[in-house]
């Protein structure tokens, strides 16, 4: 057991699904945002379920559903960018925790996998829906499932990313996608295919999709999403082995390589590439050192004052050797 009780990483048994750590739907006030797996674990109260949490309890959560110290670490600092020093919102931010994760733009946006774009759902108050599940959106990825024999793994998400990326270039006249969107449109499949698949076959389901994204479906067989998002499935293992770091970007690699993409936005009604590109054949080192400097470029100078250091420790003294990025006044 962890400290104040919440169980270590075991992949031998199930996560506990039960007592203290059952599905409860949120609150009115309970918060909850664009990321799947954060509304799980908030959902199953592996995270505080008001959806206010902090990196400490974030960070045991990660490793206990199959994600290594490093990659934790990285995803740690991704919600420092939206946080108020350790405290963070998964939904909407607060002046307690600052932007949240809800934050279009930072950890969603334009090219979703399961949501609408900003600019193509607004909202009556003058903003945007871009985090609820929307099946338009979602069709596409379920479309390439079905000639996959239903499983989304990365033969499923090869096509499925770059027809995301395809339909909001073309659709979406405020389309932007620079390296943070292309982090989390690429990093999205892993988890969906590494994460969530159940530890004891691998095997990215219709199912075990649905349950963690929160996906069910009316009486005439029409797709919607469950209010406040998914949870972990019952029996659900994690992985034998917990991803880290280089799985994760050999797996961009794997879904970028056979579709490049450009970096860029549509300027009244033009797409323009940024001068800044990725290319066609980058390595493992490009996509991580890409990482690390598109977080610290993005921080504060307060926040990159908090992360650099842990950073550090994994992308530059250790085997990746990215150039140090430097501190900020």
């Amino acid at each position: 057991m962890a400290s104040g009780g919440i169980p270590l990483y075991n992949p031998t048994v199930p996560v506990d699904t039960t007592g203290e750590y059952e599905y409860r739907p949120p609150g009115p006030n309970d918060k909850r945002g664009p990321c799947p797996g954060l509304n799980a674990l908030a959902n199953n109260g592996y995270i505080d379920r008001s959806g206010i949490t902090n990196s400490a309890q974030f960070g045991v959560a990660c490793s206990i559903i199959g994600i290594g110290a490093d990659a934790c670490t990285v995803l740690i600092a991704l919600a420092a960018l939206v946080g108020n020093g350790p405290v963070f919102s998964i939904g909407e931010g607060s002046p307690e925790t600052g932007l949240g994760v809800g934050k279009s733009g930072i950890e969603n946006g334009d090219t979703s996998y399961k949501s609408s774009d900003c600019a193509l759902n607004p909202t009556p108050d003058g903003g945007c829906d871009d985090y609820s599940f929307n099946d338009t959106a979602w069709s596409t990825t379920y479309n390439a499932a079905q000639l996959n024999d239903n499983i989304y793994n990365i033969s499923t998400f090869i096509p499925a990313a770059k027809a995301r990326y395809d339909e909001s270039r073309a659709n979406n006249p405020d389309f932007f996608f620079g390296p943070m969107q292309f982090i989390f449109h690429y990093v999205t499949p892993a988890l969906f295919d590494l994460v969530f698949s159940n530890g004891t076959d691998s095997m990215p389901t219709e199912e075990i999709e649905n349950t963690w994204i929160g996906i069910t479906k009316d009486e005439n067989g029409q797709r919607l999403g469950i209010p406040g998002g998914g949870r972990i499935p019952d029996n659900w293992y994690p992985r034998k082995i917990p991803v880290n770091l280089i799985d994760g970007a050999k797996y961009i690699l794997g879904l970028y390589l056979p579709h490049p993409v450009e970096f860029g936005a549509n300027v009244d009604g033009t797409f323009v590439p940024d001068p800044f590109q990725l290319g066609t054949s980058p390595t493992t080192k490009d996509i991580l050192c890409l990482i690390y400097n598109t977080i610290c470029g993005a921080a504060t100078a307060t926040t990159l004052s908090m992360i650099a250091a842990d950073l550090d420790l994994i992308f530059v003294s250790g085997s990746i050797g990215c150039t140090p990025y430097p501190p900020k006044a």
